[in-house]
C-alpha cells in the first residue's frame, strides 16, 4: 500500500505546483509587463466590428504567458539557476556574461561578423543621410549623424566564449565609419571617441552608456556642431547605485541588482513642455529659458541618458523615439536650428529599411534621354505612414546594379510635364535591394495612373533604363483627405 501511495503522492504534488501558476492568477495574477515588454489585455471573443475573434485561443495563450501567477519570480529563479550554473540566458533577448555582465542578444550579429550589409547597402545609407542633411540644409538647420556603439563592441571581454567571433569579417561599423569617412555628410564618430577612454562607460545590467558615457557623447556631439555647452567639469558629481538596468529587468525582473551612476545636475535646468512621466515616451519637448536655440533629435533608447544633456543645452529641444522620421513635417512645424540623429549599431541598417519620410528632391536637369523600350516594374500607393505621400518603389535589377548612379524617377502629370525625383536606397522585407521615392500625394491627386521613367545618370547625362505607366493604390477614403 505504501508503494502505491508514495507516486501518487508524488504525481499530486507535481500537479498541484503545476496549477499554481494559472490558478493562482485568481488571486494574485501578474499586472506588469516584464522588461521590454509591451502590456497585453485580456482578449476578446467579439471583434468591435461585431465578427468572431477567430484567433482567441492563442490570443488567450499570449495572455495567459505574460500575466501567470507569480511570473517575475519564476522567470527570476529560472534565470538565476541557468546563469550561474550553466553559464547560459534563459532568455533569447539577452546573453549572460562572465562577471555577471549581461549583453542584448540583437548585438552578436556585429560581434561575431556575421550577416553585415554589403558594401553598396552600406554606401546606400550614406547616400540616403545625405539626401536627409540636403534636406535639413535647405530648411536652414545644421544636421549631425551619430551611432552609439554596442556594448560588446566596446567591451567584448565579458562575452561568453562559445561565441565565435570572425574576426576578419566586414562589419556594418567599419563599412559606415569608412564610408561616411569619403562622404559629405557630417558625422561625428563616437567609436573614436568611446574608445579612446580606458573607463567603462556603460552598465554592466543594461545594453547603453551610464550618465558618465551619456555625457561624454553629449559633449562630442555638441563640440563637432561647434555649439557652446557646458561640459560639466567644475559640477559635483553625485554618485548613486540607484540604475536597474532593462536587461536586468528582462532576465531578473523580481532583483534589483542596483548599479553605480553619475548625476550631474543637468535635471535642473530645464522643464518638460509635455506631459512626460519617463525619458521612454515617444515624442518630448523641454525649454530652458537660459538656453539658445532650437534642437531636434531623433534618438533611440540611447537617447534616453542623453536627452538631460541636450534639453539643458537648448532653448527649445525636440526628442522623437517615433521611426520612421516624418522629417518634412518635423522640420515645417518645429523649424530647429539643429537637427541631431543618435542612433545605436544594430539599428544602423533602419536608414535602409525605413528612410524618414520625406518629398524626394526634386533635380534639375537640361535634358534626359527618356528613349527606352524597357517595361519596368513599379509599384505606386498612398504611403502607410501618412496620406500627405504616394510611394513609388521597385527593385534593383542588373543594369541599376552596374553603376554607382542614385535611382531618379521622371513622373509626368496629366498634362504631360514631367518632374526629375532623386530616389532612397531601400532594402526590402525580403531583403531585396530596391529603391523609394515619397512624392506629394497632392501633385498628384486627381491622377489614378503615374507615367513613370526610371533614371540613371552617367557621364553623357541623365538617360532612362525603363519606363511604366503604373496604377495609383489609394486607400478608399483618401479623396476624404485634405492634401
Amino acid at each position: 500500500m505504501v508503494r502505491k501511495i508514495g507516486p501518487l503522492v508524488f504525481i499530486t504534488a507535481c500537479l498541484a505546483v503545476c496549477l499554481v501558476p494559472s490558478l493562482g492568477m485568481i488571486a494574485k495574477p501578474t499586472t506588469q509587463p516584464v522588461g521590454n515588454e509591451q502590456s497585453l489585455d485580456l482578449p476578446r471573443a467579439m471583434e468591435e466590428d461585431g465578427v468572431f475573434n477567430a484567433n482567441i485561443l492563442s490570443d488567450l495563450g499570449k495572455y495567459f504567458e505574460q500575466h501567470f501567477a507569480f511570473r517575475p519570480d519564476i522567470i527570476t529563479a529560472d534565470a538565476v539557476i541557468q546563469s550561474s550554473i550553466f553559464g547560459v540566458s534563459n532568455l533569447d533577448s539577452v546573453v549572460a556574461g562572465t562577471d555577471g555582465w549581461l549583453y542584448y542578444a540583437s548585438t552578436l550579429d556585429d560581434y561575431q561578423g556575421r550577416n553585415a550589409l554589403s558594401k553598396e547597402q552600406i554606401d546606400g545609407i550614406v547616400h540616403n543621410l545625405a539626401l536627409v542633411q540636403q534636406r535639413t540644409e535647405e530648411h536652414g538647420a545644421q544636421f549631425l549623424f551619430a551611432v552609439a556603439p554596442n556594448k560588446n563592441t566596446l567591451y567584448p571581454e565579458h562575452m561568453p566564449s562559445y561565441y565565435r567571433v570572425d574576426e576578419s569579417a566586414d562589419r556594418n561599423r567599419t563599412l559606415l565609419n569608412a564610408a561616411l569617412a569619403d562622404s559629405s555628410v557630417a558625422y561625428c564618430n563616437l567609436f573614436d571617441v568611446f574608445e579612446g577612454h580606458d573607463e567603462t562607460l556603460y552598465f554592466s545590467r543594461d545594453s547603453h552608456w551610464n550618465n558618465k558615457g551619456a555625457l561624454l557623447a553629449y559633449h562630442a556631439v555638441l563640440s563637432e556642431l561647434e555649439k557652446p555647452h557646458d561640459d560639466y567639469a567644475d559640477v559635483r558629481v553625485e554618485e548613486r547605485e540607484d540604475f536597474v538596468g532593462d536587461l536586468n529587468k528582462m532576465m531578473y525582473p523580481s532583483i534589483g541588482h542596483p548599479e553605480l551612476n553619475y548625476y550631474y545636475g543637468a535635471e535642473g535646468a530645464y522643464q518638460y513642455v509635455t506631459e512626460t512621466a519617463s525619458v521612454e515616451e515617444p515624442f518630448i519637448r523641454t525649454e530652458n529659458g537660459d538656453a539658445r536655440d532650437s534642437l531636434f533629435m531623433y534618438r533611440d533608447s540611447f537617447g534616453n541618458l542623453l536627452l538631460p544633456f541636450f534639453a539643458s543645452a537648448f532653448g527649445d529641444a525636440i526628442f522623437s523615439k517615433s521611426f520612421p522620421v516624418m522629417l518634412d513635417i518635423s522640420l515645417g512645424q518645429y523649424q530647429p536650428d539643429d537637427v541631431v540623429f543618435v542612433i545605436a549599431e544594430r539599428n544602423i541598417g533602419w536608414f535602409l529599411t525605413q528612410p524618414p519620410i520625406m518629398r524626394a528632391p526634386i533635380v534639375e536637369a537640361e535634358s534626359i534621354d527618356l528613349v527606352t523600350t524597357k517595361s519596368f516594374d513599379l509599384t505606386v500607393k498612398m504611403s502607410e505612414n501618412s496620406p500627405l505621400y504616394l510611394e513609388v518603389t521597385g527593385l534593383v535589377d542588373e543594369e541599376l546594379g552596374e553603376g554607382s548612379s542614385p535611382v531618379y524617377l521622371y513622373v509626368r502629370d496629366d498634362e504631360g510635364y514631367g518632374t526629375l525625383y532623386e530616389c532612397y536606397d531601400f532594402l526590402t522585407d525580403q531583403r531585396e535591394d530596391a529603391f523609394i521615392a515619397y512624392l506629394d500625394a497632392g501633385d498628384y491627386e486627381d491622377l489614378s495612373t503615374l507615367s513613370i521613367s526610371v533614371v540613371v545618370r552617367d557621364s553623357a547625362g541623365f538617360k532612362a533604363v525603363g519606363s511604366n505607366t503604373v496604377n495609383i493604390e489609394r486607400n478608399c477614403d483618401d479623396k476624404n483627405y485634405e492634401y
